[in-house]
């Protein structure tokens, strides 16, 4: 290599890790940006419809934004007092719900309920009477709830402003981010584009649908079933049923454990009840809901996640199922450019030579022929 190649590479790999550098300081605007993009593509089938009867693109914006918060507003003047309630009276009951499985545990038959379950549970206990008697509440923790709840407000609003304006000059950014593609590519990259934000919106869509149906069916089965805090546990599986995985487990868990402290059977038909709307949701409403959204491979959602959490907390692993959507979607179609590209050789099987019972075979050499003696 000459001395101008090594420079050449050189100044290059600066230059990346420079830009890794730069990404790592501003990753609280990436995470905006990306907050905003998925808030666009989840609403924009909603503004198409109101600029089809009229409106203006901002106008339309502003309307279902209007409609967003309203259902908000409504939703947590409803849901916050009687949630509230049912927290508070939660906190105060742990430490007999503690204690009630505690007995539980001794009383059963099996040696590691009895022996190991036990001592946990007495570890609990006191862990949670030590933290009731001494909080660990410092003189900043009125300014750290106050900057964090200021801080969850400004993200909220900064998203929302993005958006408005992601959706408003979507257009101009389009255009001028395919004008660095070439002219023969740039109608695939412009599919690419349409393709991923379609998908993006429809799986966005999708979670909050499976999310709301999830917490209010699991609270009306809750309540049915006579398990306290009901509306409380509901709305935890409904948040819950967006973290991949372990999400249901957490929900279920939780009413199961709770259920517990009447009685074994009671914990039972909850399990059940878990189980069956877990499945109910995989064979009904996941296949309706998530139907327009990509469908990403169990191997693809779990190396995203863990990605993402590594990198951004749990904010990051639930973000990341999106962005691996749209990486997913790109190379998906990647593929089938390539596949269809006549310059690219065949891969595939070799078709076998068909046999001609009669005339000339393929080759065009002439067949033998049989004589009846």
């Amino acid at each position: 290599m000459t001395p101008t190649r090594v420079m050449i590479n050189t100044a290059a790999a600066l230059l990346v890790v420079g830009l890794a550098w730069l990404l790592i300081q501003i990753k609280s605007i990436i995470i905006i940006l990306i907050l905003a993009i998925v808030l666009a593509a989840a609403i924009e089938p909603l503004v198409n419809r109101l600029r089809r009867i009229g409106m203006a693109r901002g106008q339309a914006i502003l309307t279902v934004y209007a409609g967003i918060l309203a259902i908000l507003v409504v939703t947590l003047y409803l849901i916050v007092p009687p949630v509230a309630g049912q927290v508070i009276e939660l906190i105060d009951n742990v430490p007999e719900i503690i204690t009630s499985l505690r007995d539980q545990a001794a009383a059963s038959n099996n040696d590691f309920l009895n022996g190991t379950g036990v001592r946990t549970l007495d570890r609990a206990l006191i862990a949670w009477q030590d933290l009731r008697e001494r909080p660990p509440v410092e003189r900043s923790t009125a300014f750290n709830v106050a900057t964090s709840v200021v801080g969850v407000l400004f993200t909220t609003f900064s998203v929302m402003i993005v958006a408005f304006y992601w959706m408003t000059e979507k257009a101009i950014i389009k255009r001028l981010t395919l004008g660095f593609v070439p002219l023969n590519r740039r109608d695939r990259a412009h599919d690419i584009w349409d393709e991923i934000e379609d998908k993006l919106g429809g799986w966005t869509r999708g979670q909050i649908i499976l999310c709301t149906a999830i917490g209010v069916f699991s609270a009306i089965g809750y309540r049915l079933l006579g398990v306290e805090f009901w509306l409380a546990l509901g709305i935890l599986a409904g948040v819950t049923e967006i973290i991949p995985f372990i999400g249901p487990f957490i929900g279920g868990g939780a009413a199961v454990a709770v259920a517990l402290t009447d009685s074994w059977q009671k914990a039972l038909a909850v399990a059940v009840f878990a189980f069956v709307l877990q499945q109910l949701e995989s064979a009904v409403l996941v296949p309706r809901v998530m139907r327009n959204a990509v469908g990403m491979t169990p191997l693809t959602v779990i190396v995203a996640v863990l990605m993402g959490g590594i990198l951004l907390g749990p904010l990051g692993a639930i973000l990341a199922i999106p962005i691996a959507a749209a990486v997913q979607v790109f190379v998906q179609y990647m593929l089938r450019m390539r596949a269809d590209d006549p310059d690219v050789p065949y891969a595939g099987p070799v078709p076998p030579i068909p046999s001609v019972p009669d005339g000339p075979d393929v080759r065009g050499a002439p067949q033998s022929t049989h004589h009846e003696e």
